[in-house]
């Protein structure tokens, strides 16, 4: 039997044939060019080569399987997820935004992470990775965050409009911790029957305001430092963070049911 007889049989046996993957997909064989290089179907129309190996052994991705978190998912593109073995920072950057809103454990160490969500067009990391590398500039290291609601202050939803890459610096500007403040106001604590504010600035302690006679004096003076503060800041940062972020910074308004 010659190569094109080989050829002809092999062809004849496989085109057509369905399949099942691992992942549980089923997969058709649609075009067979050669045992190395056979096109398959999914279901809902997705086409990619594979092995006719790897086809009879069910060991395909399909890269809209939602393999991270139940939700992420890889999708067909350019971008890849790992350069000589070493995962690349977008790809990090996109698992860890999946899991600070769908991995129960993290949700459950950091409760204002609590019904926050992903965007669905992040959900495909293809998606993701092209904002990433657009709003990511080459001065920005591990220091710098991917904040969602400085932009749009209670934002619960990643997204293009509402995140930018923000210094650490800045993000810890915005961080509550309701925990230890009770039911006062943010920045205020009980002080002997009397309600103090104080302010913590980087690299300084707490900086105490002053003591005064109801809870909301107390946030009055605490307001008016802590959104100086910001300007401050914004300031020190306007050449290197995106200018929505500094005009954010500086029409921020600090209110009593933070």
């Amino acid at each position: 039997m010659n190569n094109i007889e080989k050829f002809t049989l092999a062809k004849d046996r496989y085109l057509g044939r369905e399949y099942k993957t691992k992942e549980g997909y089923n997969i058709k064989v649609v075009e067979y060019k050669n045992y190395n290089e056979v096109v398959i179907m999914y279901d809902n129309g997705y086409k990619t080569t594979s092995k006719m190996s790897h086809i009879k052994s069910g060991n395909i991705k399909n890269p809209y399987h939602p393999s991270v978190y139940g939700v992420g998912y890889f999708g067909d593109g350019e971008y890849k997820s790992k350069i000589n073995r070493k995962k690349v920072n977008s790809y990090t950057s996109w698992c860890n935004m999946l899991g600070r809103c769908y991995n129960e454990r993290e949700v459950l160490k950091f409760p204002t992470y609590k019904n926050t969500i992903v965007c669905e067009e992040w959900h495909n990391f293809q998606n993701f990775a092209k904002w990433y590398e657009k709003n990511r500039k080459d001065y920005m290291d591990n220091s710098w965050d991917l904040d969602k609601d400085i932009l749009i202050k209670g934002n619960k939803v990643y997204s293009p409009e509402a995140c930018c890459f923000v210094p650490q610096e800045v993000n810890k500007l915005f961080v509550k911790n309701d925990t230890n403040r009770g039911d006062l106001p943010i920045g205020v604590y009980d002080k002997d029957g009397r309600y103090a504010s104080q302010i913590r600035i980087k690299g300084v302690d707490n900086i105490y305001l002053g003591t005064f006679t109801t809870p909301e004096e107390a946030f009055k003076a605490y307001k008016i430092a802590k959104e100086l503060y910001i300007k401050e800041v914004a300031d020190i940062w306007k050449d290197q963070i995106d200018q929505r972020v500094y005009k954010a910074m500086y029409e921020y308004q600090v209110e009593i049911a933070d």
